[in-house]
């Protein structure tokens, strides 16, 4: 997130004292004017240049301020500045999306909803997926510290591509992007040119579905070398190198607690472990649960599962297994998080690399056999209720769904949803209207193990 910098025009002393960690503190009424973002590789809001206005905040006795003095306003102090000024405007309506300043920083994020999602994407945060609600328990299960680390670095949450070794953040993360017109609906296309890295621009782009409970993102990079008049043989031999990796913040349940579980697939089956495991030995069973610092794992087939123990929403991301180095999954800091770090390659002057995830939630699933059954809830509308059925599995075999109401049970073929490029397997899904006086919904696959059991309420 943006934060600002501001030169101090007047300082009065208010009532409030204390002390931080022993250190005596004493709180100001500030008068700031606001000179610009705190940071050059992110864009200041327009119209906020110049503006004044006043905060309040405690000051060390030892190290106090004067008039002329620069500071930085925190995410609260810069929240209140956009919002006095009225600097977020107004939500707009924009070709089947919606433009609104959701978290009061100035810019306006670009937001998709249907029946089962909404996505938020944050063309100036490094286009990416910054949050993802679940209309099914109403929570964004992508989340965020949003607090400054080394060198800078804010961790603002979602879905983040870096070019930097075993995913640490470089200019990827945060850079502005700008919007490309794209043939096609429920498309957004942005692209931009990576300064350190000559010829070398990146395209990303997202595509929704009206009743699937999920999007496609495809990132993809083009190498331009500029042209020269003399032509040698190093200049045709020119490559560029590329190690991409996709750091995913997450909270299924929209809580960063130990009740977040990661579901690996391993050819034996399902692997799960626990987010922040208790260091100590659990009162509430006989085995110890160790801390663990960070796992490696190559996947197949090419998806994982992250789920809320509790809640038993999901959030299913499916990857390329041809292109993946491995899944880092840690908990080192205080967000679960995952890396799809892919295998470094080469692109050639005039060609490209892409690289796909398609990103769904749920509110129940079933795995067996390398299969993926899950069902996804949407918001209540009046007297029913949205479901959709989604079923993965690596055979292109037409399939068929069994769906029991308890006063019928019906079969249906079960639509394909496009082919992707990359992914391995094929996706299913059947979506329907539930009545609200249907209290429970049982749906199998034909042919298959699996089945979910939906509560409705």
């Amino acid at each position: 997130m943006v934060r600002l910098l501001a030169e101090i025009m007047h300082i009065r002393k208010i009532k409030g004292s204390g002390s931080i960690e022993d250190f005596p503190y004493e709180t100001f009424s500030v008068k700031v004017r606001i000179k610009g973002s705190s940071k050059k590789t992110i864009k200041t809001p327009k119209g906020i240049k110049g503006k004044t206005m006043s905060i309040k905040r405690p000051f060390l006795k030892d190290w106090m301020v004067k008039r002329g003095d620069l500071i930085v306003l925190n995410a609260d102090e810069t929240k209140q500045c956009i919002t006095e000024l009225g600097i977020q405007g107004k939500a707009k309506k924009w070709k089947g999306f919606t433009k609104k300043d959701i978290d009061s920083d100035g810019y306006k994020e670009i937001l998709f909803n249907n029946p089962f999602i909404t996505a938020v994407l944050s063309p100036y945060y490094g286009a990416r997926l910054y949050q993802l609600f679940n209309k099914g328990s109403h929570k964004n299960e992508l989340y965020g510290g949003c607090y400054y680390k080394q060198k800078g670095y804010v961790e603002l949450g979602g879905i983040e591509e870096t070019l930097g070794k075993h995913g640490k953040p470089d200019r990827l993360w945060n850079t502005s992007y700008t919007l490309k017109s794209t043939k096609g609906k429920n498309t957004l296309t942005f692209i931009t040119k990576i300064k350190e890295e000559k010829g070398l621009s990146i395209e990303k782009k997202f595509s929704f579905f009206k009743t699937f409970p999920g999007l496609v993102n495809t990132v993809r990079f083009h190498f331009k070398p500029a042209k020269t008049k003399k032509k040698n043989k190093k200049e045709k031999k020119q490559k560029k190198k590329i190690a991409l990796t996709q750091r995913i913040f997450f909270a299924i349940g929209g809580i960063p607690n130990y009740m977040n579980l990661y579901h690996i697939p391993e050819k034996s089956g399902l692997h799960t472990i626990r987010f922040n495991k208790p260091l100590y030995k659990r009162g509430w069973d006989d085995s110890a649960w160790w801390e663990w610092q960070h796992c490696h794992f190559t996947p197949e087939p090419g998806l994982i599962i992250l789920e809320n123990e509790l809640s038993h929403e999901i959030l299913i991301i499916f990857f390329s297994t041809s292109k993946l180095n491995y899944l880092w999954t840690g908990d080192k800091n205080k967000t679960p998080r995952m890396h799809i770090t892919y295998r470094e390659t080469k692109i050639e002057p005039r060609k490209e690399k892409e690289y796909i995830t398609v990103v769904a939630t749920g509110n129940c699933y079933c795995f067996s056999n390398q299969q993926l059954l899950f069902v996804s809830k949407g918001s209540i509308t009046g007297y029913s209720t949205p479901l959709s059925f989604v079923f993965y599995s690596q055979s292109d075999k037409e399939r068929k769904i069994l769906i029991d109401t308890g006063s019928t049970i019906k079969t249906i073929k079960m639509k394909r949803l496009r082919k992707i490029k990359d992914i391995q397997g094929r996706i299913f899904y059947y979506t329907m209207v539930a009545k609200n006086d249907i209290n429970e919904i049982n749906a199998t696959v034909a042919d298959t193990e699996l089945k979910v059991r939906l509560h409705l309420e």
